[in-house]
């Protein structure tokens, strides 16, 4: 047989082997990125909020919830009515009193602006920077307590924009504030040993006033025991 009729006689083959690939090919499957999926679980966690002075300002309620969102993969959509579940007492009145915030198509960045408009503190933001330069250490107050005081009174001078380079230069300068502000009003041998040391961050502050505390602390327990057995051997003499 020539060769002309071998290839004639597997002609039919050939076409059989080439649909048989196509159908393959249709029937193959697209890899199709996986969406992230919604984590629901933390909601739990966040408290509810009221709006009351004494409890979260508005700006750590919201940073909770952006927090946990990005962590859980909440969208806008989702992050609002989280927002709209957890409000209670006085923020929940204001909600309610407001049609266009309570419809469900309100959104997520017109719902925060309301809140954050409402439940701000009216306050001058001067007085917050005042008030972080004169604070001092209470008595009674530990060297970690008082450094908790100090950033809170520091997260209310900070300002807040859109721009994310603009922001990171913002908080930036507000955590040189604080450093400055928490070294400068430790009281007695912790402050004077933590200025001289000179940190150079907050954290780093913190845990040097803290280890200079404790030291004072066991000095003092250690001189007191001494003194107790010194006044028994008086006695006993």
């Amino acid at each position: 047989m020539s060769e002309v009729a071998e290839i004639e006689a597997l002609q039919p083959q050939i076409e059989e082997l080439r649909a048989q690939l196509n159908t393959l090919r249709i029937g193959e499957t697209v890899s199709v990125p996986s969406r992230p999926t919604k984590d629901v679980s933390l909601v739990t966690g966040i408290q509810e909020w009221t709006g009351e002075a004494k409890g979260k300002t508005v700006h750590e309620f919201f940073s909770q919830i952006e927090t946990l969102a990005k962590v859980s993969g909440w969208a806008n959509e989702d992050k609002a009515l989280i927002v709209k579940a957890k409000l209670h007492g006085l923020a929940l009145q204001f909600l309610s009193g407001r049609v266009e915030l309570v419809r469900d198509g309100c959104s997520y960045e017109n719902l925060k602006q309301a809140l954050v408009d409402r439940f701000s503190d009216k306050l001058p933001d001067q007085y917050y920077y005042t008030r972080l330069q004169d604070a001092a250490q209470g008595r009674d107050e530990s060297a970690e307590e008082f450094g908790d005081r100090c950033r809170k009174l520091c997260q209310r001078t900070i300002r807040k924009v859109q721009d994310e380079e603009v922001q990171r230069i913002i908080n930036e300068e507000a955590e040189r504030r604080l450093l400055a502000a928490y070294i400068h009003g430790l009281r007695g041998v912790v402050g004077q040993q933590v200025q001289f040391q000179m940190p150079s961050t907050m954290e780093q502050a913190v845990k040097l006033a803290v280890t200079v505390e404790n030291v004072e602390k066991h000095k003092q327990m250690v001189g007191g025991a001494r003194k107790v057995f010194s006044n028994k051997e008086e006695i006993e003499c």
